[in-house]
């Protein structure tokens, strides 16, 4: 009975060792599988993460065994009914079909290989190349406010990022006035926009001018969705990928805004779109219904947007020699050029703000013949990484009636973006923490932003924007000491060259996020961090009261909405809660205001610096309400 036992007992499956690692195994495949495909799918850059990259062999293991196991099952039976004499024929077709299948099926481990990247370990944080731009040189304006976007969008159908409950108009244009005024060190939106004219003319050899009537301006904005099968040419009503991130409407019209009601550029003037996309619908009506003499351009050029007029030859000379390129008519024609970029990672060129931004100016239907000089050509090869390779995006930076006919550098980072073509996602690196970034970022120094965006993207993302050479076209801006060996960069074929396009450096840290002009250690990147916040007062409602800049120097702007005719009464405390000064800011009628306060006015000019809280009460008709700002005041 023992022996009979034991027997029975060794040749049990549970007992059998080679039974069991068979079963362990097919357990663990299943289970990493699974675990891949939930963690990877939704959001790609996972696949760099080390639970994923310990799963992903099992699963890759466990893929290859059910796919094997299936098609040899399906040959056996195909091959046993096929005539002897077919027999080659249907082989070879049975072979191109498996392999096929065996592609398809292993496509998304291809993420594996897009997280083999290699990061530029060599170049040491604080390290600037280049000679700096702008009337701050290097200068990059940050302006954070959470309070305008909803951290509640679902970006669901009828609940999508774009929508005016999702991002809010008078805190998108408190922020690029915060931006503006920041970046020229002025106060009010026009003596900003004539800052930056002024520059622009002086330093393009145009004479110390303004912007003069009659002078066009060209607006490119990103709209990289509006492609190909993604919105009817017909209507131009969005029909797929509608809650993917592009240049957001709202920033469109607080640069109209300023433009128009501001600098007084007339709106016939104004020439904004996105030449190889569709302007569609949800642009097309917040935009038009408030400045319908814009020309709005695209591909297409139906229902009131105007066609693209190309130039008759070509105008962009890459510099490799491969191929040219038409651009824009009115590119040609403007004066001027505003760059909206976004704040988004890219596949093939690790991230994409404002000079890549370019890709959609040529006038092609598609921009993909321009994607050979990137860090991976496709999407998952990275043959071109590395230092010192010809990048056609210089050539963009450098054209004159594209990166060098630019005064103005705008990366919308409202929402951010995993991809060039993707869904806004919460971001967790700092200061978001879980939020949507909600920022938005200004320079007059093409490099510099690039340089800072770039910065900001690998520290959230831990994938493509990292890949070695993502990078290697800020270099080559900067200093043409960096150039590609036997390229030089002359994309307008004219034989003149720019030695340098702006500065480059990375930060210190992803917490402080200080350049060498902050620690004052060097001649590369200011940021300016300007953070719009509103700290409520016990007790009161939710205020919608905020200032900028902080910290203060002459003069902030306070930004706030008022519910019914009400007086607004400023106050300043110092540390010790003692009242240093108090004053009325006047009467206002419902609606939003912006005001202004200075130094020597509604502060007083003898003021020491330091820390002071700023109250803020509305009280009248409408309901009272305070707001306290913990504010930095400096001579």
């Amino acid at each position: 009975f023992f022996q009979q036992s034991s027997f029975q007992k060794e040749k049990s499956w549970l007992f059998d060792k080679q039974k069991r690692w068979k079963l362990g195994l097919l357990f663990l495949g299943i289970i990493s599988t699974i675990w891949y495909f939930f963690r990877v799918i939704p959001k790609p850059s996972r696949a760099s993460y080390p639970c994923v990259q310990a799963a992903a062999p099992f699963a890759a293991g466990f893929v290859a065994y059910v796919s094997s196991f299936i098609t040899s099952v399906a040959a056996v039976v195909y091959l046993r009914r096929t005539n002897p004499r077919e027999y080659v024929s249907r082989m070879a077709l049975l072979i191109l079909l498996l392999t096929s299948s065996f592609i398809w099926i292993f496509q998304p481990f291809g993420y594996l290989a897009a997280g083999e990247y290699s990061i530029n370990k060599n170049e040491s944080p604080n390290t600037p190349i280049g000679t700096a731009r702008g009337i701050y040189p290097g200068r990059v304006v940050w302006t954070w406010h959470p309070a305008a976007t909803n951290e509640n969008c679902t970006n669901e159908p009828g609940d999508y990022w774009w929508q005016d409950e999702n991002t809010f108009q008078p805190e998108v244009d408190l922020m690029f006035s915060d931006a503006v005024q920041n970046l020229t060190g002025t106060v009010g939106d026009a003596d900003a926009l004539d800052s930056l004219f002024h520059y622009y003319n002086r330093t393009h050899g145009n004479g110390n001018h303004g912007y003069i009537p009659g002078e066009k301006i060209v607006v490119k904005v990103n709209i990289c969705s509006g492609g190909w099968g993604c919105v009817n040419t017909v209507t131009y009503e969005k029909i797929a990928q509608e809650g993917m991130i592009d240049t957001s409407p709202h920033l469109i019209l607080s640069l109209l805004d300023m433009l128009v009601n501001k600098a007084g550029v007339a709106q016939e003037d104004i020439y904004l779109g996105d030449p190889i996309r569709l302007f569609f619908d949800h642009y097309w009506d917040m935009c038009h219904a408030a400045f319908p003499d814009v020309h709005y351009i695209d591909w297409q050029g139906e229902l009131g947007r105007e066609k693209i007029t190309m130039t008759a030859g070509p105008a962009m000379f890459y510099s490799d020699g491969t191929i040219t390129d038409s651009l824009p008519q009115c590119y040609v024609d403007a004066s001027y050029m505003i760059n909206i970029g976004c704040l988004k990672q890219h596949d093939c060129a690790g991230v994409t703000f404002c000079a890549k931004n370019h890709f959609g100016s040529m006038c092609r239907s598609m921009a993909m013949h321009l994607h050979y000089s990137l860090p991976s050509p496709t999407v998952n090869g990275f043959e071109n990484l590395g230092y010192g390779k010809y990048r056609n995006l210089v050539d963009l930076m450098m054209h004159k009636d594209l990166g060098e006919k630019t005064m103005l550098f705008i990366v919308d980072g409202l929402w951010g973006g995993e991809f060039p073509v993707s869904d806004p996602e919460p971001w967790d690196s700092h200061p978001f923490l879980g939020d949507y970034p909600s920022s938005l970022f200004v320079s007059q120094d093409h490099v510099a932003i690039e340089s800072v965006c770039t910065d900001f993207v690998r520290a959230e993302f831990d994938y493509y924007a990292h890949m070695e050479g993502s990078d290697d076209y800020q270099h080559q801006a900067a200093d043409s000491s960096n150039w590609s060996e036997g390229i030089v960069y002359d994309p307008d074929n004219d034989g003149v060259l720019i030695a340098s396009l702006g500065v480059h450096e990375h930060w210190n840290n992803d917490i402080d996020k200080q350049y060498t002009r902050n620690l004052g250690t060097g001649d590369g990147i200011e940021l300016i961090q300007s953070i719009i916040t509103s700290t409520n007062m016990p007790g009161s409602e939710a205020s919608g009261i905020s200032i900028f800049p902080n910290p203060l120097q002459q003069a902030a702007t306070i930004g706030l909405k008022v519910d019914g005719y009400s007086e607004i009464q400023l106050s300043l405390f110092n540390t010790n809660g003692q009242m240093v000064s108090s004053c009325l800011l006047g009467s206002f009628e419902p609606g939003y205001h912006r005001l202004t306060i200075r130094k020597g006015s509604e502060i007083p000019q003898a003021i020491s610096s330091g820390i002071y809280l700023m109250e803020v009460r509305l009280s009248g008709e409408g309901p009272s309400k305070s707001s306290a700002f913990k504010v930095l005041i400096e001579d």
